[in-house]
This record gives structure tokens, C-alpha cells and sequence, in this order.
């Protein structure tokens, strides 16, 4: 099974999920799909999962991750 990628597009910022190209420089046009709002939520439950926020290390930096619920306007939280 080949591995599935993901990349962010240059202009929109959109995330897309899929097959390298045997350069592994780009998603091949046939396996892309856009994952945005999937991933997006799988953040929202991960940083949930760890009491609202995680650190992320990689490529010698760190990323502090926290995500905080906020009211949506219209809503009454009483």
C-alpha cells in the first residue's frame, strides 16, 4: 500500500491529502483530495484529548498548539 501525503496549497492554504509522485515532490492529480475540514476537526479532538493543547516538535523546532472554545455569536451561554 502506498503511503497517503499531505501538503498545503501554495495559494488557497488548502490541505490536500494523497500519492506522491515517485519524487516525492507533489500529490499525483489522480489521489488528491482535499482534507481541510477533516483535518481541522482531527486537530480540534486531539488538542481536546490532551486538556486543550499539545506541543509539536520537528526539524529542530516546537509548536505550541492550544485550541480554546470561544462563543459563537448569536448564541447565549447562560
Amino acid at each position: 500500500m502506498k503511503p497517503i501525503r499531505m501538503q498545503v496549497t501554495a495559494l488557497g492554504g488548502r490541505i490536500m491529502a494523497g500519492h506522491t509522485n515517485k519524487a516525492g515532490t507533489q500529490l499525483t492529480e489522480g489521489s488528491r483530495q482535499d482534507v481541510t475540514s477533516d483535518f481541522m476537526k482531527c486537530l480540534l479532538q486531539k488538542a481536546e484529548h490532551h486538556g486543550g493543547g499539545f506541543i509539536i516538535t520537528g526539524d529542530g523546532k516546537s509548536w505550541d498548539v492550544t485550541v480554546t472554545a470561544i462563543p459563537v455569536q448569536g448564541e447565549s451561554h447562560e
